[in-house]
């Protein structure tokens, strides 16, 4: 996750250095990140002049370059011409004919610093007063975000750690109580065949006893095959939950005609329920996705699942509807119903596994998780939910293109 908001941070980032670039008029501007002694281009506007290249990288100490001075002084460095600058006039960037620099040091949440930002032309440039407070204000933005992207790595990790203590705890359960069964059951055997063996040998064994130990052993052995066929069940659910198969066999394939057939195949199980359900798709919408179809049709029928165990219970008209909203990118689904709904507390528990509300008629508490396991591990989606008046809401993000592009 922490890659991933770095992976955005970085593409946000370039679209506001392409914008100081074209304000500065200059052909390059960066951030540079220090890292284990190390100093590479972090993010990068694009032009066809900038020689940089996200990942390109040098030995920070002694390598003579601008940043480098920036990052140890933690100073503002600005240089109009490096050409007649004798401390600067032989520095590497100038081999790339950066001969004009602005920069300035980013620190990071714990004030050390992460690198530089900077502007960089390839002829003479004086920077205006007004660049050099617009650099400032840029670089106080990036460390706001340094910031609030460290608290949320900080926050994921400990949501990843009540994850996966519900896990544990989830997995305790699952498995023990069939396995205690089993348990019990295995010793119920093993006392009847004891006590055969012992009438056997005290020669006092009858028929009468021999039968009713015989059926004991009989009915305890159903039970413990049972128990042994529960057990395997929850391990392949689990598998199936902590699957990362990212290769499935995706394709292009219109959305909306799929929906269609994933809720004409469950048509029964709704109008066993009398719920009524609504399909909402302007006829000028373009719906192809890249998906693997048979993922996404458990995904949906797991929203159906979860709205008739846990949301109609009680409710009078239950219904479910479902609307498309188009994005360059992505096309998102949004699942409603007006069942009972979820508590806003907790919405960061329902994607969790074995979190339930409803565990008293045996429900595990896997589905939603299995659900955001599938959407996002091997459709490259995202999946959420959103406040709702009446009901849930459900929004499932799905991607256009082979690759996961953020929305």
């Amino acid at each position: 996750m922490h890659n991933q908001n770095y992976q955005q941070l970085i593409e946000s980032w370039s679209k506001t250095l392409a914008v100081v670039a074209k304000l500065a008029e200059v052909p390059v501007a960066l951030v540079m990140r220090v890292e284990q002694e190390q100093i590479s281009v972090f993010s990068k506007n694009d032009h066809n002049e900038n020689p940089y290249n996200i990942g390109d990288s040098d030995v920070l100490n002694g390598s003579g370059l601008y940043c480098e001075h920036v990052i140890k002084s933690q100073q503002q460095l600005h240089i109009p011409n490096a050409l007649i600058d004798e401390k600067w006039q032989n520095n590497p960037d100038i081999k790339l004919n950066m001969v004009a620099y602005l920069g300035l040091p980013i620190v990071d949440n714990e004030g050390s610093p992460f690198g530089t930002v900077c502007i960089l032309d390839n002829k003479e440039h004086v920077f205006s007063e007004t660049v050099i407070e617009l650099l400032a204000a840029i670089k106080q933005s990036f460390e706001v975000q340094l910031k609030q992207l460290h608290h949320q790595h900080i926050e994921d990790e400990k949501q990843q750690l009540e994850d996966l203590a519900m896990l544990i705890r989830g997995i305790s359960h699952e498995i023990n109580t069939p396995l205690g069964i089993g348990i019990t059951t295995a010793s119920i055997i093993e006392s009847n065949i004891g006590n055969i063996q012992q009438k056997l040998t005290e020669k006092t064994l009858n028929q009468k006893m021999l039968i009713n130990c015989l059926k004991t052993i009989k009915e305890s052995a159903k039970i413990l095959s049972k128990s042994l066929e529960t057990s395997a069940d929850k391990v392949t659910i689990l598998r199936e939950l902590l699957a990362d198969d990212y290769e499935a066999a995706c394709q292009q394939i219109a959305l909306y005609p799929l929906v269609k057939i994933v809720l004409g195949k469950y048509q029964h199980e709704l109008n066993s329920h009398k719920v009524k359900f609504h399909i909402e798709h302007p006829s000028d919408f373009d719906s192809q996705v890249f998906i693997a179809p048979e993922l996404f049709q458990q995904v949906l029928l797991i929203l159906c699942k979860n709205s008739l165990e846990h949301g109609f219970i009680g409710i009078e008209n239950p219904a479910i509807e479902i609307k498309f909203s188009n994005y360059p990118n992505v096309i998102k689904l949004h699942f409603f119903d007006n069942g009972k709904g979820i508590d806003e507390s907790a919405y960061k528990k329902v994607f969790s596994p074995f979190y339930s509300t409803n565990r008293i008629s045996g429900c595990s508490g896997l589905g939603l998780s299995i659900a955001k396991s599938i959407v996002t591990q091997q459709l490259h989606g995202e999946i959420s939910i959103l406040q709702s008046a009446i009901g849930v809401h459900f929004v499932i993000s799905l991607p256009k293109t082979s690759y996961p592009i953020a929305s």
